[in-house]
């Protein structure tokens, strides 16, 4: 009888090591935990591209929206550990909402495993055409002489965007108002109307007003220049020391993937991060490929959970009970 049980587990055994090897021999579904369209849709399907051409699989992308990226990050957290369902993860669904809540519902340390990190994607502050200004410089001095007077739009509370805002009023002590929205087309509208003062914008959307002349763009968040913004220069650049805010992009599965997958599709992903076709299509679109492995993200994830949450503490940013 120990014997009959001995060979079942060690079949087992083989029959699971050969799956791993065999990976992947079937679909591989790439969850993308906001609305078909959006900056997270865009990169999920680069990636799938990229993914269907590296292992010779299907590889489908599924829009799980809602609740700031938990649903969809629910839908990886429970499925099976055999690396055939993924999540395209980013900053603003996992350590910034976590930073934010008091009762986030997933374990971001314990439940997701980091596979690999594909892009990033910046911020552009811009300002509306009747503004007195023309630089980032200007706009500070005037936020400065102006203390309270100036609002600003962003993508809503807790957005990478807003506390890239945030992030500038404390490093030059500036203060503005508030301006939270739930879509990008409204506050581009108010910019563009003059309601509002100034906007906080991601890259992909900040690219496709590239050539409005009815705005103002002051300047990037990341301590690069955008290839597709050029002429637009860094904060960092515009006289604040140190200054840079990006959103990463990454793929990631649940906890307790097997080690030879995980490894698979982390060299894939970063072969793919850094093939020419690929981060042309990424540029062309406003992100910036990276291209960390599995190990990187995975460090990089951990230091950027711990970033966040201090800052948001520190700026008073939880959201009340």
């Amino acid at each position: 009888m120990l014997r009959s049980l001995a060979v079942l587990v060690l079949a087992g055994f083989a029959a699971s090591a050969a799956a791993q090897d065999n990976y992947p021999s079937r679909q591989i579904t790439l969850i993308a935990p906001f609305a078909a369209g959006g900056s997270t849709d865009l990169v999920a399907r680069v990636v799938s591209e990229g993914l269907r051409a590296k292992f010779g699989q299907p590889v489908i992308v599924e829009n799980k929206p809602g609740g700031t990226g938990i649903v969809g990050a629910r839908e990886v957290v429970k499925a099976a550990t055999d690396g055939y369902m993924l999540l395209l993860a980013n900053a603003g669904a996992t350590v910034i909402p976590a930073a934010m809540s008091n009762n986030y519902p997933i374990d971001l340390n314990n439940d997701l495993l980091p596979i690999g990190l594909v892009a990033e994607f910046v911020g552009v502050v811009m300002a509306k055409k009747e503004l007195p200004v023309n630089s980032m410089q200007e706009f500070i001095a005037y936020a400065k002489a102006n203390p309270g007077k100036l609002n600003f739009g962003t993508s809503g509370v807790g957005s990478m965007v807003h506390l890239s805002a945030e992030f500038l009023m404390k490093e030059t002590g500036i203060k503005m108002q508030h301006l939270p929205y739930k879509g990008g087309s409204n506050s581009m509208a108010d910019l563009l109307g003059g309601t509002i003062d100034a906007l906080f914008v991601s890259s992909p959307v900040a690219v496709g007003q590239a050539e409005n002349k009815n705005l103002k763009m002051l300047a990037v968040t990341s301590r690069y220049r955008l290839q597709a913004l050029p002429n637009v220069p860094t904060v960092e650049e515009s006289g604040v020391p140190g200054f840079d805010t990006t959103a990463w992009l990454g793929v990631m599965g649940p906890a307790g993937l097997p080690p030879t997958i995980r490894q698979k599709l982390s060299t894939a992903l970063v072969e793919i991060a850094r093939d020419a076709d690929t981060q042309a299509k990424l540029r062309k679109i406003g992100f910036e490929p990276i291209g960390k492995d599995a190990t990187a993200f995975e460090e990089f994830f951990r230091g950027d959970l711990i970033k966040w949450k201090e800052f948001v503490d520190e700026r008073g940013l939880k959201e009340k009970q």
